[in-house]
């Protein structure tokens, strides 16, 4: 027969040892821990299967199924709990309900946690339904924690400190894997609320509130990629969106990771905004760094103008339709006008700053369908990719030669080596632009592309054909752009007002020589004039030269076929012998594939 005494001093180690191991983890003292989370990524858990509610109290199990029905719905893995949903959810009753029928406190206690709970713990709470650990919700709160020590950190050890530092006395039943768990998990919770203006500085394991449908594929560009994101209606505060639906942003990741640069980027931003939003240039939303980037956040248009032209092969010839494309040209040297001449309110004339765009072109140019404060059925214009536009004081705007600047764009004007860079580059790019904008009014979207063939051909280097609108040898305009002004003036469609812009873009845009070019300040003013008057004529907003008695100013007018050559000198023009900006790289902004 075996004695069992041998077998007693073992097993009464074991259970010492096992005593010491539970008290250990019940309460945990390490030293100081950094307040920022740095650990990898871990993508969130994927939620439970659904659980049965036989073992739950009644009102447990109704929030808690409730919480676990949102988690479902949310996109891909990275699941987030909307802050709608944890303010309605997590309420004084249902907290109380919970408290009384788990045996946590009695009624008249419960209502004091409830009520401190939901004024300063909701997401806690949330935290503790989702890992089902509400019964210790008194001994958190007892500790002063609540939602503002979020998100807890698991350090060395599996101590839980706030996100201050403060270590928290875990209860005793709380395993390593409850508290990789909550570590894990809490994220759900804090997805942010992105405010107008604000910069973000997010943790590797942040959750954004972006609700996808099916994936896109972000689209690439000079010094970054732009991607369509959907906030959730509960996240955001830039405006109320129709029917609590979501709203749709374009983000711009930088591909550098410099703080100088991200700077500099947003700082041009901000400096145009201060002067008030402009109604036809792009607004920065907000930004954020995440994963080691830098992003900027826009408003999302439905198209770009490039994309406009080629939805709508030919427009309607109407009043309404011409005037529209007056307001909006009209508009967009108003806002380039803004960009060029922004004084800051306060300071004076020396400290005035002065901004340059850099890359106008109608794929910079976004078409909105409905935009906040904007009215108009058939939508509006912006001129977006500001950000790598400069902004430079009136008495240092000389700098680098045009040599600095990238390869030149189908809209580039014709630098030549002696010339800097200058606020009058935006002005032939603008009279290019303005130019196709015509074509497309007159003769449909097509002949844009028409067009460039025709420029192609005047290029003597037949290997790589450019369809610039200045000669090989820069000292020209392509014959082939005046042979299109004067074949535009000979349609029916191209009306008095559209002879009298194709004049003002030759005789005081597409200039070879930058002096010769009108400000943007004078542009708009002469485009406003048009507009205004096409606004009270309709004949010279509809009828063309063929409708012209004989004889008449106007109609001698539209026949001069080299009028729009000629230099026509204005009263003012602000442009000076030391008007040189900043040289800038060219940078695109790529458009995003329509939602289908």
């Amino acid at each position: 027969m075996y004695s069992l005494h041998p077998l007693l001093a073992p097993l009464a180690g074991l259970f010492v040892f096992l005593a010491w191991k539970l008290a250990r983890n019940g309460s945990r003292h390490l030293s100081d821990c950094p307040t920022q989370l740095t650990s990898p990524d871990i993508s969130p858990v994927l939620p439970d299967a659904p659980r049965t509610s036989h073992n739950l109290l009644p009102a447990l199990s109704t929030t808690f199924d409730r919480i676990r029905e949102c988690l479902g719905l949310s996109p891909i893995n990275h699941t987030f709990i909307p802050r709608g949903t944890i303010d309605a959810e997590i309420n004084e009753k249902a907290v109380r309900d919970i408290l009384v029928e788990k045996g946590i406190v009695d009624r008249t206690r419960a209502a004091e946690v409830a009520k401190k709970t939901v004024q300063t713990a909701r997401k806690l709470f949330t935290i503790l339904v989702i890992l089902k650990k509400v019964e210790h919700i008194c001994d958190l709160l007892s500790q002063g924690v609540e939602d503002d020590d979020l998100p807890f950190l698991l350090q060395a050890e599996n101590v839980l400190r706030t996100n201050r530092g403060q270590e928290i006395l875990v209860p005793e039943d709380w395993d390593d894997e409850t508290l990789e768990a909550l570590e894990q998990k809490q994220w759900r919770v804090l997805a942010p609320v992105f405010r107008p203006h604000a910069h973000y500085e997010f943790p590797e394991k942040q959750i954004l509130p972006f609700v996808r449908g099916e994936s896109e594929i972000p689209v690439e560009g000079g010094y970054g990629e732009v991607f369509r994101e959907r906030i959730h209606a509960n996240h955001h505060d830039f405006w109320e969106p129709p029917d609590n639906k979501v709203c749709e942003v374009a983000i711009k990741k930088l591909y550098s990771s410099q703080p100088h640069l991200f700077e500099k980027e947003r700082r041009f931003l901000e400096t145009l905004g201060s002067a008030g939003p402009h109604p036809h240039l792009i607004n920065l939303l907000c930004t954020y760094s995440h994963k080691g980037k830098y992003h900027l956040m826009f408003p999302c248009a439905e198209e770009n103008l490039r994309e406009y032209w080629n939805r709508i092969p030919l427009p309607e010839f109407n009043c309404r339709t011409l005037l529209w494309c007056l307001k909006q040209m009209t508009g967009i040297a108003d806002g380039l006008f803004m960009i060029h001449e922004l004084p800051l309110a306060g300071i004076s004339p020396d400290f005035m700053l002065y901004g340059r765009h850099g890359d106008l072109k109608a794929e910079n140019i976004l078409w909105f369908k409905t935009r906040h404060g904007c009215a108009d059925p058939d939508g509006i214009l912006l001129i977006t990719d500001l950000g790598l536009g400069k902004f430079h004081r009136f008495q240092s705007r000389s700098a680098e030669p045009a040599t600095s600047v990238a390869f030149p764009t189908t809209y580039s004007p014709p630098m030549r080596p002696w010339e800097k860079v200058n606020r009058a580059f935006d002005i032939w790019s603008l009279g290019c632009l303005y130019l196709e904008f015509i074509t497309w009014i007159v003769l449909g979207e097509e002949a844009i592309r028409k067009f460039a063939e025709r420029r192609g051909q005047d290029d003597s280097d037949y290997e790589l054909n450019t369809d610039f609108f200045y000669s090989t040898n820069r000292m020209t305009v392509r014959p082939s752009v005046g042979e299109w002004v004067a074949h535009l003036k000979r349609e029916p469609r191209c009306t008095l007002v559209f002879h009298e812009l194709l004049d003002l873009i030759m005789s005081h845009m597409i200039r070879i020589d930058a002096k010769e070019r009108s400000s943007a300040q004078i542009i708009h003013r002469k485009l406003s004039a048009m507009y205004q008057r096409a606004q009270r004529d309709q004949g010279y907003l509809l009828e063309n030269n063929q409708s012209l008695p004989q004889g008449s100013a106007s109609g001698r007018r539209a026949y001069e076929p080299q009028r729009q050559f000629r230099l026509v000198v204005d009263d003012y023009n602000p442009w000076g012998p030391n008007d040189f900006g900043l040289p800038r790289s060219r940078v695109t902004w790529p458009q995003i594939p329509s939602s289908t």
